[in-house]
């Protein structure tokens, strides 16, 4: 059997290669040159193939590791009859993980919209380092190694919970045996954002959005008005619209939560999308085609708008319309579960997951209407008898 010592005893042979097998692990050859260079390889037979492969040099690679290398890749000629789940690099499985997001052939909640923007991570902040990287020798030390030195309170744990979810991909289609970023805590910790814009900022808001026009300017007051997430919002298409009725009605696939969901549409939102143009089968968009992005673009817009009128407000982001109708809806008087349900959250017991499409439309109806006459008080005055219909 191999040891250190007998190995730094052998001399290079006067022609060819001379080989030392290794006892402990079958397969396991020690391969010295006449030059004394000394290297290793595992020498296995998978059906009718003899298959070589070198692991390393020697002492570079010693003794004790060339036997775990060993053992792993006969392992894998054992289980799947070649090398191919240990000889994956990372930057392989990312780009396999990515086309299945993009084809929705993933467990990722939702309908996989963050997709560029996780791509945008992987380019930015892990392939630099793990393009190459055989995915299988990725160790927990690696991980933390790559994410602890990121700058930013949040792009490091948002770049901690991509590898998790890519690792644990890779763990279902069995090309890893198990996921070194488990249990790794987020580098940061994140307090909950909690801006909620007064209804003198939403009157703001409001008048900034008038000034943008179709399609964003449309888009962020129907954003306000109904409180649904702003992705929800922008891929709003017109058949899921009964404008009679004063209804929205979304399928699982097209909700975060991948819960079918009602929307009652109050008289502001309804005269809002009549005075639309309808340019496809989007309701809010530039190609016709599509739905409208660029969020951040929007953003920056509304703010420019409320500066140049003497009106900016403190650091506020579209989701924060979302919290923000939520709350003034609780301070109207409209019930914690109601808001609930209007915002899609989950609903408790069997019977209200199972009908809750449905289940509560009276009392979403009023609250919607209710936050929509405040909105209008505070864009058109307290003395505002238009409660219906908010006016430019």
């Amino acid at each position: 059997m191999l040891t250190d010592a007998k190995i730094a005893s052998i001399r290079p042979p006067a022609t060819g290669q001379a080989e030392y097998p290794d006892h402990k692990v079958t397969g396991l050859r020690l391969r010295v040159g006449t030059g004394g260079k000394k290297s290793w390889t595992v020498r296995r037979r998978v059906g009718a193939k003899i298959i070589n492969r070198k692991l390393g040099t020697y002492p570079a690679l010693g003794l004790a590791a060339a036997r775990e290398a060993a053992i792993k890749l006969i392992g894998a000629l054992e289980r799947h009859g070649s090398t191919e789940s240990i000889d994956r690099t990372f930057g392989e499985v990312a780009k396999l993980w990515l086309a299945a997001k993009r084809a929705g052939k993933t467990k990722a909640r939702g309908r996989n919209k963050s997709v560029d923007l996780q791509e945008r991570r992987l380019d930015l902040y892990v392939l630099p380092h793990w393009q190459d990287r055989k995915i299988a020798e990725i160790k927990r030390a690696d991980v933390r190694a790559l994410v602890e030195p990121i700058e930013g309170l949040v792009t490091p744990n948002r770049v901690l919970t991509l590898i998790k979810t890519i690792f644990r991909w890779a763990l279902s289609k069995d090309m890893i045996e198990a996921s070194p970023a488990e249990s790794i805590d987020k580098p940061n910790a994140e307090a909950p954002r909690q801006r909620v814009l007064t209804m003198d900022e939403i009157a703001r808001v409001w008048a900034a959005a008038g000034l943008l026009g179709y399609p964003t300017g449309h888009w962020a007051r129907v954003l306000l008005l109904t409180g649904q997430r702003r992705s929800e919002v922008a891929e709003m298409r017109w058949r899921d619209l009964d404008l009679k009725a004063g209804t929205w009605t979304l399928a699982a696939g097209d909700t975060k939560s991948e819960r079918a969901h009602m929307v009652p549409l109050c008289p502001a939102v309804v005269a809002t999308l009549e005075s639309m143009p309808r340019l496809g089968d989007y309701c809010f968009t530039t190609t016709g085609d599509a739905p409208i992005g660029s969020f951040a673009q929007a953003k920056v817009r509304l703010d420019k708008w409320m500066a140049s009128r003497g009106e900016a407000i403190e650091p506020w982001r579209f989701h924060d319309l979302r919290r923000s109708a939520a709350t003034h809806m609780v301070r109207l008087g409209i019930s914690e579960t109601t808001v609930g349900r209007v915002l899609n959250h989950a609903a408790k017991g069997v019977t209200a997951q199972v009908y809750a499409l449905h289940s509560y439309a009276p009392e979403k109806r009023h609250a919607l209407e209710a936050w929509a006459a405040e909105v209008d008080r505070a864009v058109n005055g307290a003395g505002s008898e238009n409660v219906v219909v908010l006016r430019q």
